[in-house]
């Protein structure tokens, strides 16, 4: 298991806000890897907001888009602003929270370059065009 997770979960359980450095894409354009967001134990969120789950032995940041009922437990099922298709519904007990606080963090001007072509990389578009010009320009800006 994940040691900051174990950890992390702890604190929320117990009632306590945790605050951790993200990394990923698929909240972007709001939260971007690097960032810090604050975590706050929230037993009852609403759709649309963005929630933090256990899942698969780590901790996933996305925002809840439905809330609904399965053999008398409440299940959320959740996804990423920047990809396309829903989590898939995960039991109430895996809720770790909700994110109340985000600070953004200032990346090089080079940083924010591939952060921003970040999913238009990973969808495998364009690569042979972008990854040269990346590599070009990371030599200019080094």
């Amino acid at each position: 298991m994940n040691l900051s997770l174990g950890i992390s979960e702890d604190l929320l359980r117990n009632g306590v806000n945790v605050r951790i450095t993200t990394r990923g894409s698929s909240m972007f354009p709001l939260i971007r890897t690097g960032d810090r967001i604050t975590i706050s134990p929230e037993p009852h969120p609403k759709i649309g907001d963005v929630v933090v789950v256990r899942r698969n032995g780590a901790m996933v940041c996305h925002r809840l888009v439905k809330i609904f009922e399965k053999d008398g437990t409440i299940h959320y099922q959740t996804r990423g602003d920047t990809v396309s298709r829903v989590d898939d519904p995960i039991p109430q007990r895996e809720l770790l929270g909700k994110v109340i606080k985000i600070d953004m963090m200032r990346p090089s001007l080079a940083r924010r370059i591939l952060l921003l072509i970040n999913p238009v990389i990973r969808r495998g578009r364009l690569n042979s065009v972008l990854l040269p010009a990346l590599m070009k320009m990371r030599k200019t800006l080094s």
